[in-house]
This record gives C-alpha cells, structure tokens and sequence, in this order.
C-alpha cells in the first residue's frame, strides 16, 4: 500500500507501482502506462503531463525520440524552464511503442503527446483525474503527485545531491527539496529499524 507522511503525496513503492502499471488495461493501457512512467521516472508534475507536445519528446526530422525534454516556463509551475532526461530504456521502449501505435508521428509536432479519452488535450485538472484513476484502478490510495513524490525519494535513496535534485524538480528554493529528504519514508523506516 502507498505511504503517506502528514501534508505529503503519498509515496509508492516499486511494488505499488509495478501493481499499478500492470492494472491498465484497455484502449488507453499504452498510454497511461506512459503517463505513470513520466510522473516516476521523470518527475513531471500533472500539467506538464497535460501540457506536454509530441515535439517535445519526439524529434520528427530524425524520426527519434529525444533524450532531453525541454520544458518551457509556459507549461511549468513558477514559470520556471528545466530539462529532464529520457534515458530509461523501458520508458523509451513504451513511449516509442505509443508513437507508433497513435501515429503520432504523422501528426502536428505542436499536438498533444497524451491524448484524452476524447481524443483531445487534457486540461490540468482533467490529467489530475485520469492519473487518481489509475491508481485507483489498482487499490493503490494516491495522487497525481505521488510520482514527482517517489521520483524525488528514489533520487534520493540513490544518493542524488539535493542541488541535483532540486534542478530536476524544478524548485525555485533548496527548502522545497529539502523537505523531501525531510520526509523521505525509507530513511525513516530505517531509523525505526535501528530501535529493533
């Protein structure tokens, strides 16, 4: 089950996850699948899933998926540019495999990457919605933060820097990343484990 610290998203584990992504199904299952993987590995917050365009991470003159996404200040919190890193091969796999079924390739770089069931843009809010969806879907309590929550977890339990950190978050101040080394359930389950 997700972990919760008062006031946070909750965290999920790589079981919870694993639970979750195997839990879609459907006409939408690439997708969200996707999405979810975006929100983990990625860190990207629910209006910048929305928001996102298939340019962003599809160069088309190349025919290639881009390693550095460039998320511009207009589709970020604060304003703020920054650059994430597609580097995982199972992600690069899965959102290739979506190109090609959506056939996105062949339409405008400016449209949507994520297409809702409507077969439009998603609205913020409407991506809110659809990411709660999937985890209710898989028995998991969680939030469309809980991603960008146990993105920032997993840095840290890897030994990432909080400068490092704080840039691929996109945190206008070191506090915010902060807290998440603050809160982070598995060094304080491991500090519990010391009293056994």
């Amino acid at each position: 089950m997700a972990r919760t610290t008062t006031g946070k998203a909750p965290y999920i584990t790589e079981d919870d996850l694993k639970l979750t992504l195997e839990s879609q199904n459907g006409s939408h299952e690439l997708r969200n699948q996707c999405v979810l993987y975006f929100s983990h590995f990625l860190g990207l917050r629910a209006k910048e899933l929305a928001l996102l365009t298939i340019e962003d991470v599809y160069d088309s003159k190349k025919n290639s998926l881009k390693e550095t996404i460039r998320l511009l200040g207009k589709i970020t919190k604060g304003n703020r540019y920054r650059e994430v890193f597609l580097v995982n091969p199972t992600i690069k796999n899965l959102i290739q495999s979506y190109i090609n079924q959506k056939s996105l390739e062949h339409r405008s770089p400016s449209s949507p990457l994520f297409l809702s069931q409507k077969g439009g843009a998603f609205t913020p809010n409407s991506m809110v919605t659809m990411i709660k969806n999937c985890y209710k879907k898989a028995g998991i309590q969680a939030t469309s933060h809980s991603g960008r929550r146990s993105f920032a977890t997993r840095l840290i339990q890897n030994g990432g820097d909080v400068y490092s950190i704080q840039q691929l978050m996109g945190h206008s101040s070191i506090l915010t990343t902060q807290q998440y080394f603050a809160t982070n359930p598995e060094h304080l389950r491991s500090i519990i484990l010391k009293l056994n």
